[in-house]
Parts: structure tokens; sequence; C-alpha cells
């Protein structure tokens, strides 16, 4: 059984569903499939989940430490880790706006020098701050936090919200961020990228804090996927990873259960970027005919669709015969618009 986390596959979109390009090997897979109701609404539960790693809804997934793991070999995340992103803070009326990602992503030296800064400052608060990607940060902290947060993609290109994080050391936090934000704004990098003419670093936002987890069940055999937690959970777990970025579903992968995080339609649109997302789409219309036929010559027992959203699409060879059921991606989106 090969699974395919799709975040993004049903939206929301900007436009109208009949716009969209054709796509008939997801319009087969989306009528013909059973539904499973699952738990998860964002592709990192989604996989924790099928990691055997339970999530409580009243505290932070552990998503930081896992992903550390992920993509810093010399990093040994134990202890508590946060994710703690460059963001650019922008003055509107009475609010701050929240932007992130190329548009404000710093380079690997003024990232370094960041981290330098920070780490000069904060060391008396049991603080370290890591950078092994230039726009992907993690926060340790000597001793573990009480504090709910929201991820990143959730707040992006909007009002930096007043009541997070939450928790018992909300306050703290607070005022630790400002002080943040103080300390890079008269930072050497700030002052050159004002001078080019490009936003500020403003500050971090910290979210998906906690310590690496329990986990129950059996992992996959295999991973794909170009992201830290999807590689993380593989380094963790010691099973076999390899990226989406050149990944063949026609591949020998060990084992008999993979599971594929095809991530880019969420990224097209966090860049609410409708082109780059319809090119995604087609891409992974191609991808479930390749698998399709696959599963008609008993080369693979099933595909489980999760585009995270609450219903799984569960193909085998059998359902794959349902001719008679109509429907497909129109459909679905305007069912879960």
């Amino acid at each position: 059984m090969l699974t395919l986390i799709c975040p993004g596959l049903l939206g929301p979109i900007p436009a109208a569903p009949e716009t969209l390009p054709k796509v008939p090997a997801i319009d087969r897979l989306l009528a013909r499939a059973d539904r499973v109701p699952t738990a998860g609404h964002d592709a990192a539960t989604v996989l924790l989940r099928h990691f055997g790693v339970s999530t409580d809804p009243e505290r932070d997934a552990p998503m930081a430490p896992i992903s550390l793991l992920g993509e810093a070999s010399d990093e040994r995340p134990d202890g508590y880790w946060m994710h703690a992103d460059p963001v650019h803070l922008r003055p509107d009326r009475d609010r701050l706006l929240l932007f992130a990602g190329a548009g404000v992503a710093p380079d690997r030296a003024e990232a370094d020098a960041l981290v330098a800064l920070f780490n000069s400052h904060f060391a008396a608060e049991g603080l370290r701050l890591t950078a092994p990607h230039p726009n992907r940060w993690y926060l340790g902290s000597d001793r573990e936090l009480d504090l709910r947060t929201e991820p990143l993609e959730r707040v992006l290109g909007g009002p930096v919200p007043l009541d997070v994080p939450s928790g018992a050391d909300a306050r703290r936090w607070r005022g630790l961020m400002n002080e943040v934000q103080m300390l890079f704004y008269g930072s050497e990098v700030n002052r050159l990228r004002e001078q080019a003419r490009r936003p500020a670093i403003s500050g971090i936002w910290t979210w998906g804090g906690g310590v690496l987890p329990d986990r129950s069940g059996e992992p996959p055999d295999a991973v794909v996927g170009d992201d830290p937690l999807s590689a993380g959970l593989a380094r963790w777990c010691g099973v076999a990873h390899r990226a989406l970025e050149g990944w063949s579903p026609l591949e020998s992968l060990p084992g008999r259960r993979h599971l594929v995080l095809w991530d880019w339609l969420g990224a097209a649109l966090l860049e609410r970027d409708l082109a780059a997302w319809s090119t995604a789409l087609i891409a992974l219309d191609t991808t479930i005919a390749v698998l399709e036929a696959r599963i008609k010559r008993g080369g693979l027992d099933g595909i489980l669709l999760e585009p995270c959203a609450g219903i799984a699409y569960r193909l085998t060879r059998s359902a794959s015969r349902r001719f008679w059921r109509r429907g497909g991606l129109v459909e679905s989106l305007i069912r879960h618009s």
C-alpha cells in the first residue's frame, strides 16, 4: 500500500473549480475509492499519525525536534526545541502583519550573524538558536516550556494574533519575543538590508515545540518527501528516505508500505500561486495514473490518498473497477469549500 499525503489538493483555491485543468486519474480515484474518515487537517499531523505519534489537541505537536533531526546531522535534538522561523513584521494601522518565505528569507551570512547575535544576548536565559537552513531556524531551551502556538503557515500574510502563544509561559515568552525584535532592529544585518531596500528580519515566529515523543505501531518501510519533518521521521525510525524531487512512482523502494508527502500543492497555495498549483496538480495526476496502472497489474496493493481534509480515499484493484461512479476533483472541491 502506498500512502499519498497531498495537502492543498482540496483547496481552498482562489479560482472557480470549473477553470481547473483536466485531471482524469485524480477524478477516477476520488470517485471510485472507498472513503475513510481520518484525523488531522494538516500534513504534519497526518504524517505523525502514520508514524504512530499521537498528538494532543491541547498541546503543540512536537514537530521541531523531529524536523531538526531531519536536516541537521550534527545536532542531537535532546531536550525541548521549537521552530523559530525568521519573519518580517509590517505595521498596518493598529496591528502588525507577518510575512515570511522567499521574499523575506535571509542568506547564509545574514542568518549566521543574527543567530550569533541572539545566542550571545540570550545565553543566560538558557536559549540557543541554530539555523541548519538560512530560512529554517530552531530554538532550544534548557527547560520544557508550557506554550500553545500556531504554525507559521496559519498566520502568514495576516495580523499577528494577540492571543498566541497561550499557556503558563506565554507572558514571559511574549516579552522575550519583543526583546528579539528590538535586538534585530538594531543589527548590522538589518541596516544593510534597509540600504538594499530589502524587508527587515523583524524577529522569529516560534511554534511546534516539544521533545522527541514516544511512538507506537510500525512505521512505513520507506518515506518520500522534501520537507525536514518527513526526513526526520525516517531517520528517527531508521527507515529509508528519499526526496520527492526526482522520485518516480515506478521506483523500487524497500518493503511494501510506502509513504509519499506530495506537498507541492500546499506550498503553491501558501504563495497564492494558482499557476504553480495547477502545474503541481497535473504532475500529481500523471503520478496517480502510473500508480493506478500498477494496481491493475497487481504490482501495488492500493493507494491511500490523504488530502488532509478529515477524509482519506482508499483505491484498491476492486475499487478501481467501479466505472459507474461519477464525480471527481471539482465535486470534491465544492463539497469541501
